[in-house]
């Protein structure tokens, strides 16, 4: 559940791009605070977790991009995924469901329950 500084320098080898890193105890800091009170920063972190190995950025339609990174440094066009949120459903899944189920099958820590009955609301709107 943490970052490798492996990761770190190829996503940033190009220069104008940042990683933001993420270790199991600032999850467990964020995982157990309502998802309402949930910082920005905190939210890149998570998804950087999910793309360790990716630059997470955003664009002028999609507020979340994630970006192959090439060998000499520089994001690789077009995005590998673009979200319009992390309540962005596609085929059943978003963002959110993702972020869950990775910290659930890879830790021990306490998810606030408030990111669950968002998870029910997400699934009751179902698809747009």
């Amino acid at each position: 559940m943490n970052y490798k500084e492996e990761d770190k320098k190829y996503v940033e080898a190009g220069g104008r791009v940042s990683y933001y890193d993420f270790t199991e105890k600032e999850i467990a800091r964020v995982v157990k605070t309502n998802v309402k009170e949930v910082e920005n920063s905190d939210w890149r972190m998570l998804i950087q977790m999910l793309y360790p190995t990716n630059m997470i950025g955003s664009g002028l339609f999609q507020p979340i991009l994630v970006f192959r990174i090439g060998r000499n440094g520089k994001r690789i066009d077009p995005p590998i995924e673009a979200y319009n949120g992390l309540d962005d459903m596609s085929k059943g899944d978003c963002l959110l469901f993702r972020i869950i189920n990775h910290i659930e099958k890879n830790s021990d820590l306490k998810i606030d329950e408030s990111w669950y009955k968002l998870k029910e609301k997400i699934m009751e709107d179902g698809e747009k």
